[in-house]
């Protein structure tokens, strides 16, 4: 009995202290300042119209950046279907590894577009297939078809690449096309 009740203090104690740890990581990670916004985006778009944005480096340092598109599926944000790179289109086809990045300037922005309807030459069929099974999913949905994108902020350091933050974008709506 004494045992069992030792073991519960324990682990009561234990949970207190891990608690403000916690909380405490929430709250450094939550102020952190951000080191890019994002720019130029739309409430709503067709199933696919071309989305057009930019990227703004608003750190103190170069950055490098990775743009990725995101999909709300069964309520978690997940990558959309044959996910890239946006800012690398040719990463849609073949792995990428970042050797000297195209550093983005303190106050400068990266321009991006993303096209949902681009075929990747893997998926077989025609691009007017691909483009037409997209619009029908959208037709079809039972509720709105979300998505945002998610960046990647990278810095050199010591001649290596380290990812120091994550941003996302505000959501937007792929409506039907008539």
């Amino acid at each position: 009995m004494t045992r069992v009740l030792v073991r519960r203090l324990q682990s009561w104690a234990a949970s207190l202290f891990l608690v403000p740890l916690a909380l405490s990581g929430k709250a450094q990670e939550n102020t952190k300042q951000l080191e890019v916004v994002i720019d130029g985006l739309s409430s709503k778009y067709s199933s696919c119209a071309l989305v057009q944005f930019s990227v703004r480096n608003i750190s103190q340092k170069e950055i490098y950046v990775e743009v990725y598109g995101e999909e709300l599926k069964t309520n978690v944000w997940e990558y959309v279907d044959y996910p890239y790179n946006l800012r690398d289109p040719g990463s849609l086809y073949v792995k990428r590894v970042i050797v000297n990045p195209d550093m983005t300037q303190m106050g400068a922005s990266v321009d991006v577009k993303y096209d949902r309807c681009l075929k990747p030459s893997f998926v077989k069929g025609t691009k007017s297939a691909f483009t037409n099974a997209i619009k029908k999913k959208d037709k079809e949905a039972a509720s709105p078809i979300l998505q945002r994108f998610r960046v990647d902020v990278y810095i050199l350091e010591q001649g290596n690449v380290k990812r120091t933050q994550q941003v996302w974008s505000d959501s937007f709506e792929r409506v039907p096309e008539k």
